[in-house]
């Protein structure tokens, strides 16, 4: 008993969680980066459909941006900020336009042909202003990158707001 007396009481080991830093919305997060990449690719079909009625492309980006806040959460213990969901929907936002980027490289590529730039305007010929601008290729360049830069800012914006959309409705639904 002697030799027990002269010791210091131990303390009981401190409860620590188990992740003290959650994994952060961005493109680092696998979950967040496979989600984001599988709802644009889900949503490419639609934006294409979409460019005949140019205001529902916008519409289309939003909702995009809301699936994948809305699947993000769902897969996801850490609850979801409208933050997190603006950038997840920017994301989203992002790939869109990256393959969108893509075609209009190819079809840039394309009409630098002699061939190619025939096929473009016997499509054209029904379209004085696509004739046009087949037939001068700095002109064509230049409406190509405006319609790049706009589309950049559309559809991140309109996806972004999608995202921050569902992480709000999300968050009153999951409370009491």
């Amino acid at each position: 008993m002697s030799a027990e007396m002269g010791r210091a009481p131990v303390q009981a080991p401190l409860d620590v969680p188990a992740q003290t830093n959650p994994s952060r919305i961005g493109f680092r997060n696998m979950r967040a980066v496979t989600i984001t990449i599988a709802v644009a690719a889900i949503s490419l079909f639609p934006f294409f459909l979409a460019f005949i009625v140019p205001p529902v492309t916008l519409i289309v980006a939003a909702a995009a941006g809301y699936c994948a806040a809305y699947f993000y959460r769902k897969q996801s213990a850490q609850p979801l900020t409208p933050g997190g969901g603006a950038y997840l929907g920017v994301m989203t936002g992002l790939w869109l336009f990256i393959v969108i980027a893509l075609g209009v490289a190819a079809f840039r590529i394309e009409v630098s042909s002699p061939e190619g730039l025939a096929i473009m305007q016997a499509y054209a010929a029904k379209m004085p202003e696509a004739a046009k601008l087949l037939a001068n290729p700095q002109q064509l360049e230049a409406a190509l990158v405006q319609a790049l830069v706009i589309l950049f800012f559309l559809a991140t914006v309109s996806a972004a707001f999608g995202g921050m959309l569902a992480a709000r409705t999300l968050a009153r639904r999951s409370q009491p």
